[in-house]
């Protein structure tokens, strides 16, 4: 397992700073290559374990050391050209060390529509995950270039997602508390196929953004295993796009209900090790996390299985399920093709399920309570309720739980717009727009697919008028410009030419460039970056163009 960053590796990158963007030789000293060493004995000689020892690396240095990548490489037995591939391909990662004045600037949308532009001379970044804080945002911390700070706690701590809201049945109480668990209790008493029987007849739908049944998903990893072997388990705490925060909130307020599921889902696959894959700059939800599995694991609840952490490392395109694959064997994180699909063959070609950790914490409660139960809130065929983020021009950002179903415009009434909105846009840089006059589309997969729009993962966030749709979509394009992991040519170079083709009003070019970015692209976020430009020019027209 992969630890957090304690506050005393924070304090020991930042004493070894001694200027901005230079290589810090001071670093490589014995004793910093002697805490390096110590700390990789403790990690199994294995290509699995590449991105831990990176993260190790970043915390010992406070970047990537060309040196220290090299003893990490004879410890996995990686050739060094190969791990320097790994590494490179993972943007949150540093090469020279920060001065002690460094200033990092968010340019995510919400950021921006906050006026984060007007902040000069700081180091951009696509999205710092503050969504939710905006402009109220104090300095703060939660990743290895942050500096932690007491005036955080004075005002609001900002480093968490944890904001105001209307969850009721996610508490932070049960995170230090002793487990338990009535679900996975109950869930005991059932064998795989009635625990399969019994997600089915609740109607689960995953709640990453794709909204697949997770019965589908988990019988088909369970009909692959008697050809490819025990299935595996991924959680998925990714969550990597601007606007989006509400697994932070989860793994923060409540890692057992999380943890809880994972155990539930284990044994509906029949499987006995589960990766938890958590965001490299989400500290916190990581340690909470890592406390979590300590408490149940005191407790006799993991008895018989594996529960790793594994922290991301940046990209956008580390929320993509294969990239997640590939970046838990040790690989450059860059998508697979498919087919196979993750069901058939994922980590280590056997079957894996990937499902969010917004997902995995209805089971306890479907459980507990039972599938008719949770059938009652919700929409028609689409039961349960849904995390909605708001951020952007609303009074009231954070995390709200509603039934899914529930009308735009009660979520941006409960929001309450700071000013007159041209519109919100939803499912972040492969998501939509909605227009006002449409507010009336319920939050609900394939319900606002006649607008153009998409639910997504549930991230809302109000563009106001003074903003604009048109700055709204550049932000996007250029975004998914930015974010693209290279592999494949219609995503790295249709995407850039997309965006310079926006900001140029040639729209000529946008047209004849979104059917080969959609068609030619590997994976899902190469073909839906086209998303937000047909989505405004459904929803708004000559208006946009």
């Amino acid at each position: 397992m992969v630890s957090s960053t304690s506050q005393g590796a924070i304090n020991r990158r930042l004493n070894r700073v001694k200027g901005k963007n230079d290589v810090v030789t001071e670093t490589a000293t014995e004793a910093h290559l002697s805490e390096l060493q110590l700390a990789l004995a403790a990690l199994p000689r294995q290509r699995t374990q590449v991105l831990p020892a990176l993260h190790i690396v970043d915390e010992v240095y406070g970047y990537l050391d060309h040196q220290a990548l090299e003893d990490v490489a004879q410890w996995v037995h990686m050739p060094r050209a190969e791990l320097f591939a790994v590494a490179t391909s993972y943007t949150e990662f540093r090469w020279s060390a920060l001065s002690d004045d460094a200033l990092r600037v968010c340019r995510g949308l919400p950021c921006q529509i906050a006026s984060a532009n007007a902040v000069t001379g700081g180091e951009a970044h696509e999205c710092m995950f503050l969504c939710a804080a905006g402009s109220d945002s104090p300095i703060s911390v939660s990743g290895p270039d942050r500096l932690e700070s007491s005036v955080a706690e004075s005002v609001f701590d900002a480093a968490r997602a944890t904001v105001p809201g209307g969850l009721t049945r996610v508490t932070g109480k049960r995170t230090t508390d002793p487990p338990d668990w009535r679900g996975w209790r109950a869930a005991t008493q059932l064998s795989q196929s009635v625990s399969l029987a019994l997600v089915e007849r609740a109607g689960l739908l995953g709640r990453g953004g794709a909204y697949f049944p997770v019965h589908l998903k988990w019988g088909g990893a369970v009909d692959a295993s008697s050809r490819n072997g025990q299935p595996y388990l991924v959680a998925n705490g990714e969550e990597g796009e601007p606007g989006t925060f509400k697994d932070r909130w989860l793994m923060e307020s409540d890692p057992q209900r999380i943890l809880e599921g994972i155990r539930i889902a284990c044994h509906a696959l029949g499987a006995s090790h589960a990766f938890w894959y958590i965001n490299g700059m989400a500290d916190r939800s990581a340690s909470a996390a890592a406390a979590a599995i300590a408490a149940a694991q005191t407790a006799g609840l993991l008895d018989g299985l594996t529960v790793e952490i594994r922290r991301g490392a940046g990209g956008y395109v580390c929320g993509e399920e294969s990239v997640i694959l590939e970046s838990i064997e040790g690989r450059r994180a860059v998508p697979r093709l498919k087919p196979p699909y993750p069901t058939e063959r994922g980590l280590w070609g056997r079957p894996t399920a990937i499902n969010s950790v917004e997902t995995l914490s209805n089971l306890p409660d479907i459980f507990e309570f039972g599938p008719d139960w949770f059938r009652e809130v919700g929409a028609e065929g689409m039961p349960g309720t849904k995390l909605i983020q708001l951020s952007g021009a609303f009074r009231n950002r954070g995390v709200i739980e509603l039934p899914l179903g529930t009308p735009v415009s009660e979520i941006v009434a409960l929001g309450e717009p700071s000013e007159p909105l041209a519109g919100v846009t939803m499912g972040g840089p492969s998501g939509g727009f909605l227009a006002p006059e449409n507010f009336d589309t319920p939050i609900a997969p394939g319900q606002m697919d006649g607008h153009g729009a998409l639910l997504g993962a549930g991230g809302i966030i109000a563009i106001p008028r003074s903003f604009g749709i048109e700055r709204a979509l550049a932000v996007w394009a250029e975004y998914n410009a930015n974010e693209s992991c290279g592999k494949c040519t219609p995503c790295r170079e249709g995407s850039g030419r997309m965006a310079a083709a926006l900001a140029e009003g040639n729209w000529a070019d946008v047209e004849a460039l979104i059917p080969l970015i959609a068609a030619g692209s590997l994976c899902g976020l190469g073909q839906m970056a086209p998303n937000p430009i047909t989505s405004a020019k459904h929803q708004f027209g000559g208006s946009v163009l």
